[in-house]
């Protein structure tokens, strides 16, 4: 509930909630712009739905993430292992297709994972289209994995082999995301060879001007 009516977020500052459910690492409810109060029932023990996209927005209804399209067969996986921190509700990524401008806004955002539980490791894995992508891991503290009791990390593979390992701290005061360009050069056709490593990399980083934002409340919840 919220006794101003403008829910946490956006007009003073850049707020959120999640619900996780702390056995799985699922997420139960998240949300920023609400009135009042918005509520969300669910039973436990908890089991994520199916997703459902029925408000057409292309995010799932319960975790208001994007997931790609389906490709088959898979010749340019993607996996991303998360080891979230003691505050898993700071850390979320997003996955873009590279667009032809120094914002990777700009692209079509192809994936969205988080925010999630703390101290807990997620796998995940794509099926994706040759072509060009950027990874973006975004922290809202702007501290990177670096916990105050608990320290995460994150990987990146592609077809079963790692091909790059965030750093638990990055390296400049007030950044707020790390940047990994990914291309991914398999055909849909090709033949994939296991253990087969077809991506280029190179990484930037993005510097968040704190003075520009007032940051209101963070909050995790799990059961």
């Amino acid at each position: 509930m919220d006794r101003e009516r403008d829910g946490m977020c956006c007009g003073d500052g850049e707020g959120r909630y999640v619900v996780t459910y702390q056995s799985t690492g699922d997420m139960i409810a998240q949300g920023s712009e609400f009135g009042y109060f918005e509520s969300t029932t669910f039973s436990v023990p908890y089991k994520q739905p199916d997703f459902k996209d029925n408000d057409a927005d292309g995010r799932d209804d319960t975790t208001k993430n994007v997931y790609p399209p389906l490709v088959y067969p898979c010749v340019n996986k993607l996996g991303i292992n998360v080891k979230t921190d003691d505050y898993g509700v700071e850390t979320t990524f997003e996955l873009w297709t590279r667009s032809n401008t120094e914002d990777y806004t700009d692209g079509t955002l192809v994936a969205s994972g988080g925010p999630y539980t703390s101290d807990h490791e997620y796998n995940l894995s794509y099926c994706l289209n040759p072509g060009k992508y950027t990874f973006v891991l975004l922290d809202w503290a702007c501290d990177g994995l670096s916990g105050t009791t608990v320290d995460g990390s994150y990987t990146l593979d592609v077809n079963g082999v790692e091909v790059y390992e965030g750093p638990q701290t990055w390296a400049d005061e007030g950044q707020y995301y790390e940047l990994v360009k990914l291309e991914f050069t398999n055909g849909i056709g090709d033949e994939l060879k296991s253990g087969s490593s077809e991506a280029r990399l190179n990484k930037e980083y993005g510097v968040f001007s704190m003075a520009l934002v007032t940051f209101s409340a963070m909050i995790m919840a799990w059961i």
